[in-house]
């Protein structure tokens, strides 16, 4: 991202919609598996961590740590208490078997990721046995346009294509679906209409989102991954994944 996307990353992504619906899949994850721990020590990685919201979620559940490429990622993190390691996805500066479990949110479509598969080898590494991958992204190539231009975005991941990639590093995939299905039209509509525009790539997120539409956004994000806990959708904006190292 540039630097303006971090400012604004860091004003508004405890409460815009997009992040509430992305924190709160971090929390599922965590409840899911590690909210009871018998008094054992979690240990997290969150990779490509931003301006560190995802380390306040982890840091509920064990020890955290954090990567970023960026200066500015460092900078943000150190104002929420944070401080993580300048490092790339593809060569992560921690030792073998070092974590319980890792999130990576919206970073592979990047295109600072130049071989994602090797990111997925070294996640795969550092995991303790039987830990786990939370990956979100972006999904679907046909929904490719100037957003993911603005926020230097290459890719973006088919169930097909995530799930190959995840069992060749070595995973068990537990868990694959696409999600944000009830924006999917709109989004699809909004990205084709922007080819015919000759207006700069820009970023959707906004600290000037009118309230009461993100109110009604969160809403229905929420609404739809209280659905995801029963069903895989068949389509989505974003795809999420969960997966195992095995043992």
């Amino acid at each position: 991202m540039d630097s303006k996307e971090f400012e604004t990353s860091f004003k508004v992504e405890e409460k815009y919609w997009w992040f509430v619906g992305q924190n709160l899949l971090v929390e599922k994850f965590l409840k899911q598996f590690y909210s009871e721990n018998h008094g054992k020590k979690y240990s997290f990685l969150d990779v490509g961590c931003g301006t560190g919201i995802t380390l306040n979620y982890l840091s509920k559940y064990g020890k955290v740590q954090g990567i970023d490429v960026a200066d500015q990622a460092i900078y943000f993190c150190r104002k929420r208490g944070f401080k993580i390691k300048k490092s790339d996805v593809m060569e992560i500066q921690f030792p073998d078997k070092s974590f319980d479990a890792v999130t990576v949110l919206g970073v592979f479509y990047h295109k600072g990721v130049t071989d994602d598969l090797k990111g997925f080898q070294e996640i795969y590494r550092v995991l303790k046995p039987g830990g786990r991958i939370l990956f979100l992204d972006c999904a679907m190539p046909s929904l490719y346009g100037k957003h993911d231009i603005a926020f230097h975005g290459i890719r973006r991941y088919t169930k097909k294509e995530l799930l190959a990639k995840l069992e060749k590093a070595g995973f068990k995939v537990e868990r694959i679906s696409y999600y944000n299905t009830l924006f999917f039209p709109l989004v699809y509509l909004k990205r084709k209409l922007e080819k015919l525009s000759s207006s700069p790539p820009k970023s959707e997120v906004s600290e000037d989102m009118n309230p009461f539409l993100n109110k009604i956004f969160t809403t229905i994000y929420c609404a739809e991954l209280s659905l995801l806990k029963y069903v895989n959708f068949p389509v989505g904006v974003n795809i999420l994944a969960v997966a195992r190292k095995k043992e």
